[in-house]
């Protein structure tokens, strides 16, 4: 049997073994699949933090390791929730452990066209009063011919409902296909302060026995977890580093067990 670990840049892993005080955002998700003459660049640059990395890590490959599994990952870095379930939908296989780490639900999904082809992007829905990065779009359409704004979009609530309503219909589905499974907040969904009644109806039907610590706080999610006890790259990259994975992938190992045995006695 094998693990397959879907998720974000969380999933992707790093090899930064550990916390490095300065050492900038986008070194350790780079860091591995950057050409051999940029690698060695960064390395040039940041030789002196860099010297005892490792191979890549995750908390799916530390699980996968822990159990005897062989790990499969289908993982980019900064990718939505709507792609996870899309990539789950097209790519699930016989005889494997699923591992679903979440992102944040302001990413969304869309489909670009260049050059004849097409491509699936991500983008970060937010408000219009919020300050626009790369990749965000304010989200702002209801505007009348008099330039008064009639409705004020609701971001993080639809963010909770849409994201809720994924988490059903992949339980769902993997359960159909009797693939044993776990979900888990690799990011904050705000689950812990659903905002809307829609959205608490939506989560008392989640199947709890297969989402680890479901309605999680942010101190509590993967990525806020780490944050707290310390385990990131640094102070700047918030990813987990490579004793944070390991870390956070411990805490989840009991309950794959448990579900991996239980699927074991239903197929005997």
């Amino acid at each position: 049997m094998k693990l397959i670990h879907y998720g974000c840049s969380f999933a992707m892993g790093n090899g930064i073994p550990y916390f490095i005080k300065g050492l900038p955002a986008e070194v350790a998700p780079k860091l591995h699949w950057k050409t051999a003459v940029k690698r060695q660049q960064m390395l040039k640059t940041y030789g002196n933090l860099l010297k005892d990395v490792e191979d890549p890590m995750s908390c799916g490959l530390h699980i996968a390791n822990q159990l005897n599994l062989r790990f499969s990952r289908i993982a980019d870095n900064g990718i939505s929730n709507e792609m996870i379930f899309r990539r789950l939908l097209s790519t699930i296989d016989d005889d494997c452990f699923v591992l679903i780490g979440l992102t944040g639900y302001n990413r969304r999904e869309g489909l670009t066209t260049a050059e004849n082809k097409t491509h699936w992007h991500t983008w970060k829905q937010v408000d219009r009063t919020d300050p626009v990065g790369y990749k965000d779009l304010a989200f702002d359409p209801w505007v009348n011919k008099k330039g008064q704004r009639e409705y004020k979009p609701a971001i993080e609530e639809e963010g909770q409902i849409r994201t809720a309503i994924q988490i059903i219909y992949m339980q769902s589905f993997l359960k159909s296909m009797k693939v044993p499974h776990l979900i888990f907040n690799a990011l904050y969904n705000g689950f812990d302060s659903p905002l809307t009644n829609e959205c608490k109806k939506l989560l008392s039907k989640i199947d709890k026995k297969y989402y680890f610590d479901l309605q999680a706080n942010f101190d509590n999610c993967q990525h806020g977890w780490c944050l707290k006890k310390g385990l990131t790259v640094s102070e700047i990259d918030q990813h987990p580093n490579v004793q944070g994975q390991k870390e956070w992938g411990n805490l989840m190992l009991s309950q794959c067990k448990s579900i991996m045995e239980e699927y074991a006695n239903k197929k005997s």
